[in-house]
């Protein structure tokens, strides 16, 4: 007795998850395909959405990039991490997670940039259907605006600390925590 689920191939999956997207009024704003590799950027709302798959697995990954530019904020964040404050890094993992996501970190040159929210989605197995992508994209986007908020208030408090002249610090009356 064979116990293997039959998988779509990839042809049929790319025009499953075009199908799917046109359906819920999303726009595919590129689709990428080298070496095998393959997936679409997509416009969920105002915000862009990765759908990548990676040659030989049978899954695919819904993700949403936030990146911060701001050399401050960049520097700020990091202290947080340098001193391994508790109650920062449990605000910031309540803020990127949800039961339906995860997160990563960016790091570039030794110095966290940013974050990447992600949730696995399976259009390769034949319970896959329309609802579980759009579950996926609520489900990074919901997540991700929330991260962006919860970034974008942290560079606030540190703007408004740079033009008044404070330095960030453990004395702050304006901590990010209470």
């Amino acid at each position: 007795m064979d116990d293997s689920v039959p998988l779509r191939k990839d042809e049929d999956v790319k025009l499953l998850l075009k199908e799917y997207l046109t359906s819920m009024d999303l726009t595919i704003a590129r689709e990428l395909d080298e070496d095998g590799n393959w997936g679409f950027w997509i416009r969920f709302g105002n915000y862009p959405i990765l759908i990548d798959h990676r040659k030989g697995s049978h899954f695919c990954v819904v993700a949403f990039q936030i990146t911060l530019k701001d050399e401050h904020a960049i520097e700020h964040l990091n202290q947080f991490y340098e001193k391994n404050d508790a109650q920062f890094v449990y605000e910031l993992t309540r803020a990127f997670t949800s039961p339906l996501t995860g997160y990563t970190r960016i790091i570039e040159r030794g110095s966290v940039i940013g974050y990447t929210i992600s949730k696995y989605i399976y259009p390769y197995h034949s319970e896959f259907n329309m609802r579980t992508l759009d579950i996926a994209l609520q489900a990074v986007v919901s997540t991700g605006a929330v991260g962006a908020s919860f970034l974008k208030w942290m560079a606030r408090v540190i703007d408004f600390q740079h033009e008044r002249g404070i330095e960030p610090g453990d004395t702050d009356p304006t901590r990010l925590f209470v």
